[in-house]
């Protein structure tokens, strides 16, 4: 079930954030390594959990999957880009992988997105994780394009028509 997280889940991501890192650095990838400054990325997520809604997805009572509705990024996408109803992800956590609960929620927040009148479902991403960009297509995104922003290593920018 699609719920929207409340502050009572506010461990649970930055868990679900440390969770990830780990499981990526099994995965050959760069992702979330070399010498990030972790206070700095968890204050992130609570300037984030403060100022966006978080969502999940509930099983029994256990949140398995959770992401951000945040503002498209400015950085990233054109002010045509900007100015098209859509929804807008980041932090994209599973606490258990393999499971197909992020599939699951994901297509609850584009149902989400199409009864809302959003044109698009939109993100940007770890630029060299490969494997992440496959996941979107096979969900069916598509890349748009990959911007180099300073101070970013994301910047692999997929959407997806509602």
């Amino acid at each position: 079930m699609l719920i929207t997280l409340d502050e009572s889940h506010r461990q649970l991501v930055h868990q679900a954030r440390d969770a990830a890192g780990e499981w990526l650095a099994t995965k050959g990838t760069d992702q979330y390594r070399g010498g990030l400054d972790m206070a700095q990325v968890h204050a992130n997520i609570d300037h984030d959990f403060d100022k966006f809604p978080f969502v999940g997805w509930e099983i029994d009572g256990r949140v398995v999957a959770m992401m951000a509705i945040i503002d498209p990024e400015a950085d990233f996408w054109t002010p045509e880009e900007l100015a098209e109803p859509q929804t807008y992800i980041s932090r994209f956590f599973v606490v258990e992988h393999g499971k197909g609960y992020g599939s699951v929620l994901l297509k609850a927040v584009i149902d989400q997105a199409e009864q809302d009148s959003k044109h698009w479902i939109r993100l940007n991403c770890w630029s060299t994780n490969t494997a992440l960009h496959e996941y979107y297509i096979n969900h069916g995104f598509e890349h748009v394009r990959t911007c180099d922003a300073p101070g970013r290593m994301s910047g692999a920018l997929f959407q997806r028509r509602v």
